[in-house]
């Protein structure tokens, strides 16, 4: 029994003899490592990672060329001119109306007492019932409308003459009228031009009509067109609106030309909208769609926008080359934080490689 207690405690001994060079061997590790780390933190330089480290300043950037159409849908506010009433000078009860379409001269507008009221567009308004051998501007006037038309007359003469007398009952008798060739003004409804529409038209079937009142209203007619926040450029550009296309000159953003206005009035798709204005359904002031173009594309310089200086009235400024040249610059347009320019003075767009900005341009200007 004793020999057994004896081994017992031999093996004992042993264990705890390895429990505590463990234990030692532990705190050496330990002891290692936080030597090794100071000596780091000793010896290392002292400074700050590269990710802490003040940001570069950017002073240039790279530039390059593409050419530019000026391409861009915008948005064209129109001014329109006051409606106008149109006057019958027939009196009676409706028994026809063609005015749905709107009006066109030489062809009936509606019909009072079975007899067809023609339109017509005379340089001045009719006032009276005209015969063979009378003599005045309405003559004049009817001469050269029946003449436009296609009818017999005596283009630009101020006399009712036989020829006009034969024209006058042919048109006549084309709209479903007898004639003997005497213009009677009950048979007419004068209009401003070749065609119109009309709008809150009184000449429906079954209606009474009375000379001298309103039988319709011709809205307005668009006398300018503006784009809308519109930017001006130094080129000459195209706009085009409903198939109607007109050169905008240089730094111009709207247009007044006559003709081109009434050839956008007389579209279909402007007259729609007209109408829905009389209406009250559309909002003429809310724009109408367009789009623009250069008149000739150009090789146009991208730049940062921050690149180009002195550019207050958004048209002209200038740019900083990577050698210190100032550059006499004009803007052609923008593209997303970039800035499209074209050298005013001669320099080739494409000879340019890098533009200074920021800090390298602080205080710089084009004088």
């Amino acid at each position: 029994m004793g020999t057994a207690f004896n081994g017992k405690r031999t093996r004992q001994k042993r264990h705890d003899r390895r429990r505590v060079s463990i234990t030692w061997l532990l705190l050496a590790v330990v002891t290692v490592a936080a030597l090794a780390v100071g000596a780091c933190a000793l010896f290392l330089p002292d400074r700050p990672p590269e990710l802490l480290s003040p940001a570069r300043q950017v002073t240039s950037a790279p530039v390059n060329t593409q050419e530019y159409t000026g391409s861009q849908q915008v948005t064209v506010i129109p001014t329109v001119s006051a409606s106008r009433q149109l006057l019958g000078n027939a009196t009676g009860t409706a028994t026809a109306d063609w005015s749905g379409a709107g009006l066109t001269s030489g062809r009936a507008a509606y019909q009072v007492n079975g007899r067809a009221v023609v339109a017509l567009n005379t340089a001045i308004p009719l006032y009276r019932d005209i015969r063979p051998g009378d003599v005045g501007q309405d003559a004049l006037a009817v001469n050269n409308e029946l003449n436009r038309l296609g009818y017999s007359s005596s283009p630009d003469s101020t006399t009712f003459t036989w020829y006009t007398q034969l024209g006058w009952q042919q048109l006549m008798i084309d709209q479903g009228n007898d004639s003997d060739g005497t213009l009677l003004l009950a048979d007419t409804l004068w209009i401003p031009s070749p065609s119109v529409t009309v709008a809150n038209w009184s000449g429906t079937v079954g209606a009474m009509v009375s000379a001298g009142a309103p039988v319709g209203e011709i809205p307005g007619t668009i006398t300018r067109l503006d784009i809308k926040n519109g930017q001006p450029s130094a080129q000459d550009r195209t706009l085009t609106m409903y198939g109607q296309s007109i050169t905008l000159p240089a730094n111009a953003t709207g247009v007044d030309d006559a003709a081109f206005c009434a050839q956008v009035t007389a579209t279909p798709e402007f007259q729609q909208m007209l109408q829905g204005s009389v209406n009250g359904t559309i909002d003429l002031s809310a724009g109408l769609d367009a789009s623009l173009t250069l008149v000739t594309p150009i090789t146009a310089l991208r730049v940062p926008a921050a690149a180009v200086i002195d550019a207050g009235d958004g048209v002209n400024g200038c740019i900083v080359a990577e050698d210190g040249q100032t550059i006499p610059v004009a803007i052609v347009g923008a593209e997303l934080g970039a800035s499209l320019v074209q050298p005013t003075d001669g320099t080739d767009a494409a000879s340019i490689g890098t533009v200074k900005i920021g800090p390298a341009i602080a205080g710089a200007s084009c004088s």
